[in-house]
């Protein structure tokens, strides 16, 4: 190969490594949340807090509804949803966490 081909073939194979993402990481996962059929009716805001409080995520939800969340921060999260009793869950990458939110138990 010449001196020149060398150089121009190893930059290409850095360059498609980082665009393919080999070896990323994505430092998000996924809750899944169901509002308990015995909750008042009328539509919550279930909102996702990151553990450090920052909102993360929200979707309105009727009682017996389930809302997917994807691109929560892995870690501690915290979900709640107007009078409901508050629930706290880990989130993990490659897992989905589910949570129900209910009237009782707070």
């Amino acid at each position: 190969m010449s001196r020149r081909v060398l150089p121009a073939v190893a930059l290409a194979a850095a360059a498609l490594v980082t665009l393919a993402g080999c070896g990323a990481h994505d430092s998000t996962g996924q809750v899944s949340v169901t509002v308990s059929d015995n909750a008042a009716d009328h539509p919550y805001e279930v909102k996702v807090f990151a553990s450090t409080g920052k909102l993360s995520e929200h979707q309105r939800v009727f009682p017996g509804g389930t809302a997917d969340f994807a691109g929560v921060p892995l870690g501690k999260v915290t979900i709640r949803a107007g009078s409901l009793c508050p629930q706290t869950t880990t989130v993990t990458n490659g897992a989905v966490a589910t949570v129900t939110l209910t009237t009782t138990g707070c």
